[in-house]
């Protein structure tokens, strides 16, 4: 039991994937990020590294309720359905489609949560890329 244990271990591992910054800097891009509601691509570039180090894999046990999803680690209380009861999904998602490499799930329920709180709905938006220089986020990739 403790070998299949370890394989089914070794198979959730392999399978996620952790994105390059400038992948991840086009697609935020290629999903309309760029000036979105007034903020650079450098911020929301910047703030799912501090969230997931763009892992799109990623699930965490929040802090407070719920569980947090994908690159923008995004709350399954508040934001998506992860099959227990009480949560709200103002994203109308399921939470494992924020798990995804081509990241439009993600990107458009970060855009309805920015749409209603801004960045500031993420701690380590304030806490790593509010007011701090944007441009190292982008430099070197070819967005154009």
């Amino acid at each position: 039991m403790k070998v299949f244990a370890f394989f089914i271990l070794l198979i959730a591992v392999t399978s996620a994937k952790r994105l390059g910054r400038c992948t991840v800097a086009s697609i935020f891009k290629a999903n309309g990020l760029d000036g979105y509601e007034g903020y650079g691509l450098g911020n929301y570039i910047c703030m799912a590294f501090w969230e997931s180090h763009f892992k799109t894999h990623k699930v965490r046990t929040s802090d407070n309720v719920g569980k947090d999803y994908g690159i923008f680690q995004i709350n399954s209380y508040k934001w998506c359905d992860d099959g227990l009861p009480g949560g709200k999904n103002l994203c109308k998602v399921k939470c494992g489609d924020l798990l995804g490499d081509d990241l439009k799930a993600s990107v458009d329920c970060a855009k309805i949560i920015v749409k209603l709180e801004g960045l500031k709905s993420w701690y380590t938006w304030e806490k790593y890329c509010d007011g701090r220089n944007m441009r190292r986020w982008t430099k070197g990739c070819d967005l154009y």
